[in-house]
């Protein structure tokens, strides 16, 4: 058992060290295809080459029909939204060259890693357990490659989200379920709500944050009703708790949503990090600024935010004239000695500013000087 458990380490750790190699390599990275030959065959020496006990749970198949109807329930809801907030045409548009290239390539991943996590997880210990953790999340990390550009702090976050979180969320269920239910649950859930991407040629346009704050609470929505349903033995125990845990998580779960909505600045108010002292005394650089996006009865005197050649500015208003019908909007900056050039009309409105909450915005500032 030792010789299998250290078997079980070596091929654990070469497959992490390859896997962050790969992460590294853009020509290895772009090509799922060599990726999933690689990992189907290492996934056969692993069966080959460990003697694990090889065990059934009675509630495999439950659980089986319990992780179809979370994917599907997932996919319906994330479509329905996007009644509501519109779609748009997807990355990939299914053909042959998406099916040889991306499709099939993902599902051998998919499989080969779930077999592999299944072999891994037999050495029953903490060690083996980590580096199974870390193969599955960069796993994930690979199947989502490219997706998001890393050059600017924009695509540094979203990836951050979107993948390396929402990574860490998935594999908690993942290597719950396949230690208690086996490897096939995970399997079929992996597959339907990763292949849709690619076969399904609209999207809903659900702002990223939100996208991301889906992928990180779902999966743990899952192990706890998982969780809640099967273990016995620590549900009597929870129960005496269940009422302080059900209020605390429902008001965890809210400031989260709230202050993603707050970020997303999608709706009535958002949240802007101010990334200059051109508003010093007023405001500075590193500040939150909570805004009204909906107000659009602006004088002289307030602080506004505007969108300018791509570039979202927070000036305040210094006059309005209005020529041929046209009202005329002229800013500067408290702290800037002249007037911004030229003019903005109320389509250039991004909203008003209604809060200074201060320093709130470094950490911010700090990652963006990174890039």
């Amino acid at each position: 058992m030792k010789k299998d458990k250290l078997k079980i380490y070596v091929l654990e750790l070469f497959l992490v060290l390859f896997l962050m190699g790969t992460l590294f390599s853009n020509r290895l990275l772009t090509n799922k295809i060599i990726i999933s030959i690689f990992l189907v065959i290492y996934a056969f020496i692993t069966k080959k080459s460990i003697n694990s006990i090889k065990s059934i749970s009675v509630r495999e198949k439950e659980v089986r029909n319990y992780m179809i109807v979370f994917a599907i329930f997932y996919l319906i809801i994330y479509y329905l939204i996007g009644y509501y907030v519109g779609y748009y045409r997807a990355t990939y548009q299914f053909g042959i060259w998406v099916l040889m290239h991306q499709i099939i390539p993902i599902i051998l991943i998919i499989i080969s890693s779930e077999i592999l996590r299944k072999e891994f997880l037999s050495a029953n210990n903490r060690t083996s357990l980590i580096l199974t953790f870390a193969f599955g999340v960069l796993v994930d990390l690979v199947i989502y490659a490219n997706i998001y550009s890393l050059n600017n702090l924009q695509g540094f976050l979203e990836a951050m989200g979107y993948v390396f979180f929402a990574s860490i969320a998935s594999n908690l269920l993942y290597n719950y379920v396949s230690i208690n239910f086996g490897s096939r649950s995970n399997i079929i859930y992996r597959i339907i709500i990763t292949i849709y991407l690619y076969i399904i040629p609209i999207t809903p346009d659900v702002h990223i944050y939100f996208k991301s704050f889906a992928r990180i609470v779902y999966p743990v929505i899952i192990l706890l009703v998982l969780f809640d349903t099967y273990e016995d033995s620590i549900k009597a125990l929870a129960i005496q708790n269940r009422k302080v845990k059900g209020v605390m998580t429902v008001l965890v779960m809210a400031l989260i949503i709230s202050f993603t909505m707050l970020i997303s600045c999608k709706f009535k108010y958002g949240l802007i990090v101010v990334g200059s002292n051109s508003m010093l005394g007023a405001l500075e650089k590193g500040d939150a600024l909570l805004f009204d996006s909906k107000d659009t009865n602006v004088t002289e005197g307030q602080v506004i935010l505007f969108k300018k050649d791509n570039i979202i500015v927070i000036h305040r208003i210094v006059r309005i004239e209005e020529t041929n019908g046209v009202k005329k909007i002229y800013t500067k900056g408290d702290n800037n000695p002249q007037e911004d050039i030229g003019y903005i009309t109320y389509d250039d409105l991004r909203g008003v500013a209604k809060l200074r909450i201060k320093k709130m915005g470094l950490p911010t500032i700090w990652i963006n000087e990174l890039f």
